[in-house]
């Protein structure tokens, strides 16, 4: 019988255990595998739809300056074009250059008009109705009420009169205000448009706004070929974001309340608009932001199969011509709207 050295015994004990290890890894693969787990996919775009973001180390990504032409979404279909000047504005068309006072519109998706062209947004047609103000859309695809909040702390400084700043609330805000590991890992799969880090807020025992740096889903070596890497990631990120979504409306309504601060700083009138939320949303937000004396305009009209935008599903130009009905920026314009909700509003803009 042949007797192992100590250090033959060590080496062969090394390759045992490496055996072993790698038989486990294997089976914990083929187990995930078998189970539905996947390795790590990012989403496949559109080749010929142009990367209308870049990165921002503070806002996470802004809109990039330029003109783009965006394929129609179905065949027969015509192509939307898009306009982006300085500092990540959407072209509104033109106004007055007399015009003083300025209307400064934030939000998402749906306010930046994503799928429609520049002449379809709300914004859009709201500078065309009331061509003596001018109209910024800063809106921009995928930003949470945060990111609008630090866009306004960035921008109004360098306006001549902001009057009226106008928030365009989509329920889904909500979680992107807490960088919910979701929502990282969508934007994370969607990176090739510039979709990465995120920066997010939370409060503290006070309900105050706690603010934190602009955070990224993980992504490790290998995630693209192995299911173990990619539910390690993912894991990971739910560790890391854990409880996150429990304060999303508390971090929604601090930072709703920093929004409205910027009434007394800039005498610019506030005003939050619902553009699509449920009814428990849209009830919740009503009387928190009546009891915070913040005016609230609801624009919340269901989005239909004719409302959308066919083969891509954002609101079309028809949805935001109601908004663009819906929505004052003058007293006129609200006394002619005037409901419950926004009795406070109209009291603000006398």
């Amino acid at each position: 019988m042949v007797q192992l050295t100590g250090r033959r015994r060590s080496l062969f004990t090394i390759i045992v255990l490496c055996l072993g290890v790698c038989v486990v890894l294997i089976g914990f693969e083929l187990l995930l595998r078998v189970t539905g787990h996947a390795p790590w996919k990012y989403e496949v775009l559109d080749r010929h739809e142009p990367t209308v973001h870049e990165p921002d180390s503070i806002l996470g990504w802004r809109n990039k300056e330029g003109v783009y032409t965006v394929p129609p979404y179905v065949r027969g279909g015509e192509a939307i074009y898009v306009t982006f000047l300085e500092h990540g504005r959407r072209a509104t068309g033109p106004y007055n250059h007399d015009a003083k006072k300025e209307v400064v519109i934030v939000g998402d998706s749906f306010t930046q008009g994503w799928a429609i062209s520049d002449a379809e947004t709300y914004s859009w047609k709201l500078q065309q109705r009331y061509p003596s103000m001018k109209v910024h859309n800063y809106g921009t695809g995928g930003y949470g009420t945060y990111q609008s909040l630090l866009v306004l702390e960035r921008e109004l400084p360098r306006l001549e009169s902001p009057a009226l700043v106008i928030y365009g609330f989509f329920y889904h805000n909500e979680v992107r205000n807490v960088a919910d590991d979701e929502w990282l890992r969508i934007l994370s799969s969607y990176s090739k448009r510039a979709h990465v880090f995120l920066p997010y807020g939370s409060v503290d025992h006070d309900g105050r706004l706690v603010r934190h740096a602009p955070e990224r889903y993980v992504a490790l070596p290998f995630h693209e070929k192995s299911a173990t890497v990619a539910y390690i990631e993912n894991l990971y990120m739910r560790m890391t974001a854990h409880g996150r979504g429990e304060y999303k409306r508390a971090v929604t309504e601090a930072i709703l309340v920093e929004m409205n601060r910027f009434w007394e700083k800039y005498n610019a009138k506030f005003i939050v608009t619902i553009l699509n939320a449920d009814d428990d949303t849209t009830a919740h937000y009503k009387a928190f932001l009546e009891r915070s004396r913040i005016p609230l305009v609801d624009c919340n009209y269901p989005l239909t199969e004719q409302m959308r935008v066919p083969g891509e599903g954002h609101p079309n130009g028809h949805m935001n011509s109601l908004w663009a009905e819906c929505i004052p920026v003058s007293y006129t314009h609200l006394r002619a709207h005037e409901t419950k909700a926004n009795l406070v509003c109209r009291l603000l803009l006398e």
